[in-house]
């Protein structure tokens, strides 16, 4: 039967979806936050480590190289100039040949060092039984490394100031110098150590397992009061 004043209302096409029961998901458990903190203490410094015995060897052989084809490039052009005579003496009394090996030796060194770092974060965060131990590693190693960008540029403030206000003409230059680059290079483990520390704890925190139940040992998983 027809409706000829149209007294049916219209259907909303539009109605709200009702929201899902949507379970937070449950906090760390103390061995979980242990194995992060463990991971990234170990394996930051590890990796830092690595990088510059895999970065500053490379970055020497790119430079000294790069410097020894401009030379040997120009030559023919400058060969006669004393300029050029002198610069390529320099360079021959180097002996780059020789340094070739060793720096190559420690630049492989470092790499390993850094595979290492990592497989050693993915067996210390399974055996404490956190969540996804490898993309955790890798979500805690792109943190940890923009992060130690930032706090290397805020410490080395103050440390130029304060190894600015040395007078080279002192007698005491030379020891305080020495205790200053010391300073910084304590500051600079423990700062690493602790970007690491909070990286890894960060990336475990975020990447936590939806269920507590999927921990080895479940009863160490938070309870909740029920009225």
């Amino acid at each position: 039967m027809t409706d000829p004043i149209n007294t049916t209302p219209a259907t909303n096409l539009y109605q709200p979806v009702p929201p899902k029961n949507v379970q937070p998901r449950p906090a760390l458990l103390p061995r979980q936050r242990a194995g992060a903190r463990l991971a990234g203490i170990i394996s930051f410094l590890a990796l830092s480590v690595g990088f510059w015995m895999l970065g500053v060897p490379l970055t020497i052989l790119a430079v000294v190289g790069l410097i020894g084809a401009m030379f040997s490039a120009a030559g023919s052009t400058f060969g006669n100039l004393d300029w050029y005579r002198q610069g390529k003496a320099i360079i021959d009394q180097l002996e780059l040949e020789v340094w070739i090996v060793p720096l190559g030796i420690i630049a492989g060194v470092g790499l390993v060092l850094m595979v290492v770092a990592l497989f050693t974060s993915v067996r210390i965060l399974r055996s404490h039984d956190v969540a996804k131990p490898w993309p955790v590693t890798w979500a805690a190693t792109g943190i940890a490394i923009v992060a130690s960008w930032i706090v290397s540029a805020t410490l080395s403030v103050p440390l130029q100031v304060v190894g600015g206000g040395v007078d080279d003409n002192s007698a005491q230059s030379l020891p305080i110098s020495i205790g200053i680059g010391l300073l910084g290079f304590l500051v600079s483990i423990v700062a690493t150590a602790a970007v690491g520390w909070l990286s890894w704890w960060l990336a475990a925190h975020l990447l936590r397992a939806a269920d507590s139940a999927n921990t080895a040992n479940p009863a160490e998983a938070p309870t909740r009061n029920h009225d």
